[in-house]
């Protein structure tokens, strides 16, 4: 009871401040992202440096890993991110798909069919509408976001604009068809099964390890620092 109470309350919290519940739910998940994606890292460090214990032993204080310190100025700048940015973003993104994709649609099926009445089951319409909307969110709204994501996170950071251009050029291509590869289904799932008011939680509830992965390309993962020389040359 107390469980269908509080979710009754989100639910009319979530469609009564629809931006602001998804830029504080965003906030948090970029939060909890990026600890996460810390952790892992940390963790990783801690298992290679046990695996190699004499070579650990002459290393300096400061070459050696640290365990569980997490940075929090690198936290707050993803944090920002999440907040400022991914969360309204999001909000404004889905709301654009379920006024314009399922219109155009119709029109360009009844235009293609030389028909004034739709000659299509409205189940198979779902269909239709929910593989437009995957289509249009990974080839209309992911190539900008996620290089808005690596230009501002980097900028954020204390990176200038230059470098900046140059992590995004490094590593943008990986985390595009990671991004596709990832998403396609759940997105799929998301705009044919889920209401328009709760598509950006349900995202949300894949955003922790995706916050995680991205975290970490921005990082630890970037691919910058083997190909900055030759992508400088260019």
């Amino acid at each position: 009871m107390s469980f269908a109470r509080a979710f009754g309350g989100y639910t009319r919290f979530v469609k009564k401040y629809p931006l602001g519940s998804q830029c504080l739910v965003a906030g948090l998940l970029w939060t909890a992202g990026d600890i996460l994606s810390q952790k892992i890292s940390h963790s990783q460090a801690k298992i290679e440096s046990n695996n190699n214990n004499s070579n650990s032993s002459l290393m300096s204080p400061k070459e050696k890993p640290k365990d569980s310190c997490i940075d929090w100025k690198r936290v707050l700048t993803m944090s920002t991110y999440g907040f400022f940015i991914a969360g309204p973003l999001y909000t404004v993104w889905y709301k654009t798909l379920d006024k314009v994709v399922e219109p155009l649609l119709t029109k360009w099926i009844l235009r293609r069919s030389g028909k004034a009445v739709l000659d299509v089951s409205k189940r198979q319409m779902v269909w239709n509408v929910a593989l437009t909307k995957v289509a249009a969110d990974n080839f209309i709204f992911e190539p900008p976001y996620l290089s808005l994501f690596f230009l501002s996170t980097h900028t954020m950071s204390g990176t200038s604009l230059k470098d900046a251009w140059l992590h995004l050029k490094a590593d943008f291509g990986v985390t595009y068809v990671t991004d596709i590869l990832i998403w396609t289904p759940i997105q799929l799932i998301n705009f044919r099964f889920i209401p328009v008011h709760f598509q950006p939680q349900f995202v949300n509830a894949f955003n922790i390890g995706w916050n995680a992965f991205l975290s970490y390309m921005k990082h630890e993962g970037s691919h910058y620092h083997a190909t900055a020389e030759p992508l400088a040359k260019q």
